[in-house]
């Protein structure tokens, strides 16, 4: 329950700070998303399973405040993280390289197939922003991961079965 509740919080603080504080802290115009961050690196240290939930709640918080398209990122958000999960785990968890270069790439592909589905919807954005978003998301991760990682050994976050 203490889990459960505190991904919740987690989840809505950083859906308020995307929304609200991040666009003041935009270099160029261009500010990474807090929660896409912490859900790929939630779901590089959990299992799959985890990451499709995460990967859901956090593409519908997305979207509700996504102008052009519903449901494209719930869409993106759910593969992508289940990806993370798979990319996960084959990964030394504890080390930091490889998973901010993991978020680096899958926040490159999430900006590809946003793209592309927008095409086919005959929505235009550019694509530079993606390159910049990613790097920029690429500088927060490297920070945000370590905490998440910290955060995921916390007693009442692993699962434990009793028999």
């Amino acid at each position: 329950m203490k889990k459960v509740l505190t991904l919740i919080i987690l989840i809505f603080v950083f859906t308020i700070v995307d929304n609200s504080v991040m666009p003041f802290l935009a270099v160029y115009g261009y500010y990474p998303s807090l929660l896409f961050i912490f859900a790929l690196s939630y779901s590089i240290i959990n299992d799959r399973w985890s990451a499709l939930g995460i990967g859901i709640i956090t593409g519908v918080l997305q979207d509700i405040f996504f102008i052009n398209a519903f449901g494209v990122n719930t869409l993106v958000n759910m593969l992508l993280c289940v990806l993370a999960g798979e990319i996960g785990r084959n990964l030394f968890k504890d080390k930091r390289l490889i998973p901010v270069c993991s978020i680096f790439g899958l926040t490159l592909l999430k900006g590809i197939l946003i793209l592309i589905i927008l095409n086919i919807l005959h929505i235009q954005m550019n694509a530079y922003n993606i390159i910049n978003i990613a790097i920029y998301s690429f500088i927060v991760a490297i920070f945000m991961y370590k905490c998440v990682y910290k955060l995921c050994k916390k007693d009442y976050m692993i699962r434990n079965w009793k028999f």
